[in-house]
């Protein structure tokens, strides 16, 4: 067998490789997702142990409740945008109609801070420049309604 062949066999193998190993990432962040989102469904039904993950002195109840609501729209775009779901100008729609609502602004006002510091990765980050850039767009709008 020539040399070219076992060279190009080998590349061919390593990109399987990669792919498989991306497309395996990819399931893990949506199974992951899946459970985050049973959890705020467990949270949402359940007011002791939606007091039980409230900062103390935070938030009410009923603004908590709506939090979590939001909470579970913004991880799912995170999620879809992780997979390759939605690219940076889809995403850049739904943050917009995100922060165009007050539970939105509201959100990323008290939450924004820990999701940037639990980034892990260029993805992670890059969805968080999206909406933070979103959320201070929104401000800037309301600040000059008012």
């Amino acid at each position: 067998m020539k040399t070219s062949y076992v060279v190009l066999a080998a590349a061919f193998g390593i990109a399987r490789l990669v792919q498989s190993e991306r497309q395996n990432r990819q399931r893990l962040a949506l199974h992951a997702e899946e459970i985050h989102q049973e959890l705020i469904t467990e949270a949402l039904s359940n007011p002791a142990l939606r007091a039980m993950w409230t900062a103390p002195g935070k938030l009410p109840d009923e603004e908590y409740t709506k939090i979590l609501h939001c909470n579970r729209l913004i991880s799912f775009l995170s999620a879809k945008f992780r997979a390759g779901l939605l690219d940076t100008a889809s995403l850049r729609v739904q943050a917009r109609w995100v922060m165009a609502r007050q539970v939105g602004r509201t959100y990323w006002a008290v939450l924004g801070s820990f999701r940037e510091e639990e980034a892990v990765d260029r993805v992670d980050r890059a969805f968080n420049t999206i909406m933070a850039t979103e959320h201070a767009a929104m401000v800037a709008v309301d600040a000059m309604a008012t």
